[in-house]
Formats: C-alpha cells, structure tokens, sequence
C-alpha cells in the first residue's frame, strides 16, 4: 500500500504565520464586523413583493369569501367595520 501524501505549504501560508499575533487578531475582528451584502433584488422581494402578496392573499380571499356567501359573518362583520366610517 502506498502512504497519503503529506500536503506541502503554499507560499500564502508563510507569510501568514509569520505576522504578529495582535495583526492577525485585528484582521480576524475586522473580517467578522463586516456585514454582509444584500442585492437589490433581495431587497424588492423581501420588502415590497413579500409584504404584497400577503396584503394580496388577504384581501382576494375576502373578496372571494364575500362574493360566495355574501351572508356569511365574514361578509356580514366587514360590513359592520366599513359602516362604522
């Protein structure tokens, strides 16, 4: 049976044990307060298309509620609120 080969450094690696303790601390710190970055595209769907479709879901559902049992409660109670304005 052949042994593993024992994995060599690499020329990144020397220099980096080779700096002082507090810089490589104060680059770990640096490296963990950075926040990470959102696109624009994460952003619209998690603040605009989101938020929508729920209001969405809601309002077609009572539209659909109320338009199939118009003398159901749900219909009946929502009169009652719009009435009250």
């Amino acid at each position: 049976m052949s042994e593993p080969r024992k994995p060599t450094p690499t020329a990144a690696a020397k220099p980096a044990a080779a700096k002082p303790a507090a810089a490589a601390s104060a680059g770990a710190a640096i490296a963990t307060t950075a926040e990470p970055s959102t696109s624009r595209l994460s952003w619209i769907l998690g603040w605009i298309v989101a938020p929508a479709s729920v209001v969405a879901a809601i309002f077609g559902g009572g539209v659909i509620l109320g338009a199939h049992n118009p003398d159901g409660w749900f219909a009946r109670s929502v009169m009652w609120v719009v009435g009250i304005f």
